[in-house]
């Protein structure tokens, strides 16, 4: 066949990156005739070297969907609820941004102002208050409270605490390019459902066969599970228990732990008195460590040749043990033999994973990278919703945090590392602590004040915790269930709601009640779905690949690389907004129209560090929202690199590397960090000082300085007919919600019959029940869903399991998630979804 040069047609190459989930992979956008028709990894991004999985190979497909909506939409029927027809009616930017202006400007002038009485609820990365976008500027001005009314209910309850805790991070991420171990409790690092995952998944390919192994905790054998070299089935909710084994086993059994660490790197020598806190110089008031040359106590700081880790000691006529000590003697309970009947892990499991891991990090070894020795610590403990979507899984987190603790494998060439550092700070007792930024963020250390609350999600009464948002839906619809009044409460006026989709999160009906409650509601989305069935005023979205992102502070800042999503195809909206690179101009022009923009700019200036310097922003002034981006490039990376740089197709990518104490701060770290939680003691101690005075129902119980394995209400309320825990995993070709319109990675669902409930063979066969079966799932609390059964090998006996309810035909996990006082860990706010239920033929 003849081909003509008129028939080859011009393809460019856009640099941008991918928002699918939180990995942000870098992407080159193929675009033919100003339509992009491919999507491939970039390969001189470090964060993904060139790769993509199928979400983001597949991320431009969803530009061209039917549903896309373009234009404002209003309300006509003033009834609401879940199938409620809203009669919608399309209206103008002017008519659309005007009413939304109307209704901020009377909680501006209305008696106490708007704080608290405005929600910003968004799952975008780019778009929360840590990233200091113009997004956050907004609702930093009027006070609004950030709230995530999606997967923070039972997200990472149980992993950014800990993480803020010892890593000096959001996020716990593997050091998969140094490791040998991996161990992964109810999470999927590696396997395309994480933070940092294509590095994760290269770098435990490379090492296979033979240099690696990667054992998963978890009832199901995930996705991650079926790629690792052992998956350890075990009972849901037991997930602490099992890693207090490994810690007995490790430090009683053994003796398998990092010594030098503990005693130079962590408060394990500080002794500690009857009272459970510390015993401090009668001096100066700092904690106190046994000096086991000269026999005799000194001041943590002091220059001590050999701290004791273990024994007695009698200051002042009083009994003191090291922390350490403390430890040893709390976990000599969980025997193996203990756990085992706990978990249903067989005890020479357990016995042998606690020895892996100990052998597996290589105490004592260093390594050189970069003519730079570090220590070498090749294990990686990795926890995530599986461990945190419980009642008491604040306490199974800091159970987590031990493992690698003791190993002294964190952030160290093979440990554990983070993701969005924090700026850290050194406490009065030398603990790595957060500066106030990242505290008012849900950092525990040093814990927030406890005051009576007036927020409506009640986040001052959980002073440990990244979040509380689920307190928002009971504090809208029975508070009095919580010992709470009506009128007791900031009562939220205005709901925002951006890139997600709350009413399919716990219980819709029970989501949609609440959101009923409050009197104006807008949404930006893409297209409909059940919370943007709920609003007002509706705003068309724009597809990640139609969006440039400020958030980061306008991109990924990785040590040692840069890089930022830019907008690749315009939204097809009716102007002014068919040039809009985000919803950030939408917000400006609001902002200006209800009077508050200065306080905006203003915002911008000390988030951005500008004020003072040739780009500030004038307060008096005006500026486009690409004025405002070019500012902060330029303040951020240089003269060079403003808007028209990182616009080029080839821009927007600064590699220059990252030093080894760039990478591992561990060594590096002048601050110690926690094996003992002796701050839980008086932050439990003030939680409970307010809820008396109140006075109020609380359970403050699960404040400890060493953390135990306590079973949820549905392990204590098991019975012959109500047997299966009913639990929900996430699949690697879905990310939250933002791909379930993607007709490939649908078809690879239904492939795969990802819809399917999973039951394990030998429990149908005892429930008279076959592969195919239509049943009936039950809880417990009557809550019912219909669902087609799928039997496998592959899951834990007493377990049926559902993956991503955002998948599910005709059946929704989440319509039997219940949040009660029985359900609500009162620590970290974690809705516990390990969900007692029956399972029989439809």
């Amino acid at each position: 066949m003849t081909t003509y040069a008129a028939d080859i047609k011009q393809v460019r190459k856009v640099r941008t990156a991918c928002a699918l989930c939180q990995n942000f992979c870098g992407v080159l956008a193929s675009i033919v005739d100003d339509q992009v028709v491919q999507l491939e990894g970039d390969p001189e991004n470090p964060r993904n070297m060139g790769h993509l999985c199928a979400k983001g190979l597949s991320g431009h497909l969803s530009l061209y969907l039917p549903e896309r909506i373009k234009r404002p939409m209003e309300r006509t029927n003033p009834q609401k609820g879940l199938g409620v027809d809203p009669m919608w009616k399309e209206i103008g930017w002017e008519d659309a941004i005007q009413k939304i202006a109307g209704k901020i400007r009377g909680l501006i002038d209305s008696p106490g102002g708007p704080k608290g009485k405005i929600i910003w609820s968004t799952f975008d990365y780019w778009a929360t208050p840590r990233t200091k976008s113009v997004e956050s500027a907004f609702f930093t001005v009027l006070g609004a409270l950030f709230m995530p009314l999606s997967a923070d209910c039972f997200c990472g309850n149980a992993v950014h605490p800990p993480s803020y805790l010892n890593v000096g991070a959001f996020e716990i991420t593997p050091d998969a390019e140094y490791a040998k171990y991996l161990l992964l409790i109810g999470a999927q690092a590696g396997s395309m459902v994480n933070y940092d995952t294509m590095r994760a998944a290269r770098n435990i390919a490379e090492k296979r066969p033979g240099e690696v192994k990667v054992t998963v905790v978890d009832p199901v054998c995930s996705h991650a599970a079926s790629r690792a070299e052992e998956w350890v089935p075990i009972r849901p909710g037991t997930d602490a228990a099992f890693i207090l084994g490994l810690v007995n086993v490790l430090i009683n059994e053994n003796r398998l732990y990092d010594s030098k660490f503990l005693k130079e790197k962590t408060n394990a020598p500080y002794l500690v008195g009857e009272d459970g806190l510390y015993v401090r110089d009668s001096t100066t008031a700092k904690p106190l460590v046994w000096d086991s040359i000269a026999n005799k106590p000194r001041a943590f700081d002091s220059e001590t040749p050999d701290a004791a880790l273990e024994g007695t000691y009698h200051i002042d006529g009083k009994a003191a043990k090291p922390a350490f000590q403390l430890l040893k003697n709390h976990v000599e309970k969980y025997t193996p033999k203990y756990v085992s009947e706990i978990t249903t892990v067989p005890s020479e499991t357990i016995r042998r994973v606690a020895l892996e891991l100990g052998e597996a990090a290589e105490i004592g070894s260093t390594i050189m990278i970069d003519g730079i020795e570090l220590p070498h610590r090749p294990v990686a403990v990795v926890w995530y919703r599986g461990l945190s979507a419980h009642r008491h899984s604040f306490l199974a987190g800091l159970s987590a945090l031990l493992l690698p603790t003791l190993l002294g494998t964190i952030q160290v060439p093979g440990g554990i590392k983070g993701d969005h550092p924090i700026s850290e700070r050194t406490s009065e007792d030398g603990l790595l602590s957060a500066d106030a930024l990242a505290q008012a963020k849900g950092a525990p250390y040093p814990p927030r004040p406890v005051v009576r609350p007036s927020r409506i999600d009640l986040y001052e009464l959980f002073p440990v915790a990244v979040y509380s948002n689920a307190m928002i839906f009971p504090m809208l619809l029975e508070p009095g269930k919580f010992g709470f009044k009506a009128d007791e409460l900031v009562k939220p006026e205005i709901l925002i709601n951006y890139r997600n989709n709350p009413v399919r999160n716990i219980s819709p009906e029970y989501v949609s009640a609440a959101f009923k409650k409050i009197p104006f509601i807008v949404c930006f989305d893409t297209e409909p779905n059940e919370t943007s069935n709920l609003a007002d005023i509706v705003l068309p979205d724009l597809h990640y690949l139609e969006r440039t992102s400020e958030g980061m502070s306008m991109g990924v800042n990785e040590p040692g690389y840069w890089y930022a999503p830019k907008q690749v195809m315009k939204p097809n909206f009716d102007p002014p907004y068919n040039t809009i690179v985000s919803i950030a101009p939408i917000l400006l022009d609001i902002a200006e129209k209800a009077g508050f923009l200065s306080g905006m700019y203003d915002a911008l200036n000390t988030m951005w560090g500008t004020r003072g310097t040739p780009y500030e922003i004038d307060p008096t002034g005006r500026y486009s929202h690409n004025e405002l981006i070019d500012r902060r490039l330029k303040s951020w990376l240089g003269p060079n690199n403003g808007l028209d740089w990182l616009m080029r197709d080839e821009g927007g990518l600064l590699v220059w590397g990252a030093t080894p104490q760039e990478r591992y701060k561990g060594p590096f770290r002048k601050a110690r960090v926690h094996v003992y939680y002796e701050f839980m003691i008086g932050a439990g101690k003030e939680v409970e000082r307010v809820t008396k005075e109140m006075p109020l129902a609380w359970d403050y119980s699960d404040y400890q300085a060493l953390p135990d394995w306590k079973p949820c209400i549905s392990f204590l309320n098991r019975s012959d007919e109500y047997d299966l825990f009913v639990v929900n995993s996430k699949v690697p070709t879905q990310s939250h919600g933002l791909s379930r319109s993607n007709t490939i990675l649908r078809q690879i669902g239904d492939y795969h019959r990802q819809d399917y409930a999973l039951m394990n063979t030998e429990t149908a066969s005892r429930k008279g029940l076959k592969d195919g079966d239509e049943i009936y799932i039950e809880a417990v609390s009557g809550a019912k869903i219909r669902a087609r059964l799928r039997l496998t090998e592959r899951v834990h006996p007493e377990v049926i399991a559902t993956n991503q309810h955002r998948l599910a035909k005709g059946f929704d996990y989440n319509d039997l998630v219940a949040l009660n006082p029985e359900t609500v860990d009162f620590v970290s706010c974690a809705v516990d979804s390990c969900l007692l239920a029956r399972a029989y033929k439809a």
